[in-house]
């Protein structure tokens, strides 16, 4: 079957993975599982997990290091239970298994459905068409640096947005999120926080969910039996960025003459995002994009690169103090705040299902007015910006 053992490293770039999480009360399958797979229950939620991600193109991500894992998790969430169940099945040829090397930092072990687990999960399945979802013991996540949940202080203010994702979650977790295929993806978010509470705090489905799948699988979801329809903020970041500093933003902040519109986009971004100068021209020097320029990590690419830092720089000099600040993580906590709005509007005011990717925002397509409306609102109420909205593409 070819199931792999041996050590490997993730490159920049394979294919994202999903995240481990124990998305269903699997309880009713535990003794099936047993009796056909040979694993124990934290094995069977991985099973699961990987019978769901396989249904959108994935791998399922976990650690091998025992840190990772602390108290405040899924009570099956252990280093022992996953090892152990990921370990089971590769050996009973049920996953494809990617384990990292230790010390490897940025990337995680993996594991894959195999066709015989896809079958085996389906015919177990059988006489369990819905699950129930398992709601997050926590609705606030704080992560350091190389992704590992860290401990922290609950307050008034932490509680409240848990009580907002917590009636978000209940809304969507009873929707009808239909795939093309037929897959549910209703599952419950969390809010994640990257090294302390002002950095991110963005909405993630806790396992398999719209957010994992590619901008066209998401125009063919229905919510409830509707077709849908997604719009999103157009170069928020940017717009945020110009909002703060009392300017109008250019028409096009992509649009500079001589380099090709897309690859300004990624460079833009980036230097957002960088935390230094060199790290962003590194980074531009290494995109596909500069293919159009140069061959991406050649001397000419890094030259380009640098060429290109300085036009961006020149266009739009209003907000060039931000750029190659970190200022990426503070922007990402203003637009889960913004996301946090649109919810509110729309589910907790008015009962519409609401999925969140980021920036942008799927509602039943009957209900696209009112969700333009409720961006609008959001976008204003919590940084004064004037936003432009447009469908996804």
């Amino acid at each position: 079957m070819g199931v792999t053992t041996e050590w490997r490293y993730y490159l920049p770039g394979d294919e994202p993975q999903i995240p481990l999480d124990f998305k269903f009360d699997t309880k009713p399958l535990w003794e099936p599982f047993k009796a056909i797979c040979g694993v124990g229950a934290a094995g069977a939620a991985m099973a699961l997990a990987a019978y769901e991600a396989s249904k959108v193109g994935k791998a399922v991500s976990y650690s091998r290091n025992r840190n990772y894992y602390h108290g405040g998790r899924h009570p099956l969430m252990t280093y022992t239970n996953v090892t152990r169940g990921a370990d089971d099945l590769e050996a009973g040829q049920w996953i494809q298994h990617y384990k990292q090397a230790p010390g490897c930092r940025g990337w995680q072990s993996a594991f894959e459905a195999t066709p015989e687990l896809v079958d085996a999960v389906e015919y177990i399945m059988q006489g369990h068409p819905r699950l129930k979802l398992e709601q997050p013991r926590h609705l606030t996540i704080l992560r350091d640096a190389d992704g590992k949940p860290m401990d922290f202080k609950p307050t008034r203010e932490i509680d409240r947005r848990d009580r907002k994702t917590a009636t978000f979650n209940e809304a969507i977790s009873s929707a009808e999120i239909i795939a093309l295929d037929g897959t549910n993806l209703a599952c419950p978010m969390a809010r994640i926080y990257n090294q302390d509470m002002s950095r991110g705090g963005r909405f993630y489905g806790m396992g398999t969910s719209w957010q994992n799948i590619k901008s066209e699988a998401r125009k063919a979801l229905t919510i409830d039996g509707e077709p849908v329809v997604e719009l999103d903020f157009k170069t928020l970041h940017p717009a945020i960025l110009y909002a703060e500093a009392g300017v109008p933003m250019p028409a096009d902040c992509y649009d500079i003459d001589g380099w090709p519109r897309n690859l300004v986009k990624v460079a833009m971004l980036t230097l957002i995002n960088a935390t230094t100068e060199s790290k962003a021209r590194f980074s531009i020097a290494h995109s596909d994009r500069m293919a159009q320029v140069a061959k991406p990590g050649s001397q000419e690419a890094i030259q380009a690169a640098a060429r290109l830092i300085d036009a961006i720089k020149r266009k739009h000099a209003p907000i060039a103090r931000s750029f190659h600040s970190d200022a990426g993580a503070r922007l990402m906590r203003i637009d889960s705040d913004i996301a946090e709005g649109v919810m509110g509007l729309l589910i907790a005011r008015k009962g519409i299902v609401t999925l969140p990717v980021h920036d942008s925002f799927l509602v039943p397509a009957s209900k696209r007015e009112e969700l333009e409306a409720a961006m609008d609102q959001a976008a204003y109420d919590v940084c004064r910006l004037k936003a432009q909205i447009t469908e996804a593409k």
